[in-house]
């Protein structure tokens, strides 16, 4: 399903009118960033599913550091029309948390090629990156549909942070209920403790489901 394994790379955005378009065409308020500030963002689809996710901080009003994974220089340049900015590389980062794997399932923190791939087929508000989507925003690619299904109280599926008495098998692993129906995906593993990504149906404290033949227990739900 996601690779288990997706490279951060990180780049220098200088100049007025790149900044301005980056607050255009993603999720996050670039407008209302502080100096020295940091907040995550998004490129979404038309129907509000996940292209690329990026972390910005801006280090003076017309430069920014951008850590990102997906390809955001490419979706960049393709809503470019004759926007004067530069995009200067600097040193790349691998994905892996600073955190340990446990510490980020227990936080509930979802990771790119686990709990959602860059691909166009996550919604964000699915796996816990509700915070990457900036509250009364003006529009950009995919906030129609972002706003309804908040209008609306619930997605379809939602991350979760689950529990078995014996090793989790590997992930990415689907899950099923007691009848055998499908009921979501597990998705980060790190001995017994998981995460997984669970059907609205199932979305209560003490659920029992099925990973292959490994009983888990849904521990906590992400907001």
């Amino acid at each position: 399903m996601y690779s288990n394994r997706t490279m951060k790379q990180r780049v220098l955005l200088q100049g007025h009118e790149g900044l301005d378009l980056l607050h255009r065409i993603s999720s996050a308020d670039i407008k209302r960033l502080k100096l020295k500030e940091k907040a995550e963002g998004l490129f979404l689809t038309p129907s509000g599913k996940i292209r690329c996710w990026f972390e910005i901080e801006r280090l003076t009003p017309d430069l920014a550091d951008i850590t990102f994974s997906g390809d955001f220089t490419g979706i960049l340049d393709s809503f470019t029309f004759g926007e004067q900015y530069t995009l200067t590389p600097t040193a790349s980062a691998d994905s892996e948390e600073p955190e340990s794997e446990e510490s980020r399932i227990l936080a509930l923190r979802p990771c790119a090629g686990k709990e959602f791939s860059l691909d166009g087929d996550v919604n964000p508000l699915e796996v816990n990156l509700g915070h990457a989507i900036a509250d009364q925003k003006g529009c950009y690619p995919g906030q129609e549909v972002i706003e309804k299904i908040i209008a609306l109280g619930s997605p379809a599926r939602r991350l979760c942070q689950v529990r078995a008495e014996s090793p989790l098998p590997p992930p990415p692993q689907g899950l099923t209920d007691a009848a055998g129906s499908d009921s979501g995906v597990l998705t980060s593993v790190c001995g017994n403790l998981g995460l997984a990504v669970i059907g609205r149906r199932y979305l209560k404290i003490g659920t029992r489901l099925h990973a292959d033949k490994v009983t888990i227990v849904v521990e906590s739900i992400a907001p």
